[in-house]
């Protein structure tokens, strides 16, 4: 196994934005099996708009009720609070005109909803 390596350290930057967020249950339409740290889903945001059919690669990097970023073998909690990665460093000013306090939006694992959150602080934008 491969030593884990916190996004700050791989992307080299601090997060974009931080979210509060829950992950659907199985019974709900989530997944089959509990996630794990570094879980690649992508992102959507809920309004009807411009983003009706859109999804990003905005990563989250879960954390525990510390705030303590979960390491590569700890399962993913089904609620709580994760740093939100923009991908492509290409995309951020976009998203920085979108992405507010309150935002709402779902984590996707392509057309299905895993998970909803809300962005709760608003972090690092610069390119």
């Amino acid at each position: 196994m491969s030593e884990f390596l916190p996004y700050e350290t791989s992307f080299a930057r601090k997060p974009n934005f931080r979210v509060r967020y829950r992950l659907y249950s199985y019974e709900e339409g989530g997944r089959y099996n509990p996630a794990l740290q570094h879980y690649r889903c992508d992102f959507h945001y809920k309004n009807d708009g411009k983003f009706k059919h859109s999804l990003y690669m905005i990563w989250p990097e879960f954390e525990d009720e510390n705030g303590r970023i979960l390491d590569g073998t700890e399962f993913v909690p089904t609620s709580g609070t994760a740093t939100m990665w923009i991908v492509s460093k290409d995309f951020i000013p976009y998203h920085k005109e979108y992405l507010k306090i309150g935002t709402i939006g779902y984590f996707h694992e392509g057309n299905t909803k895993v998970g909803e959150c809300e962005v709760i602080e608003l972090i690092e934008f610069k390119v």
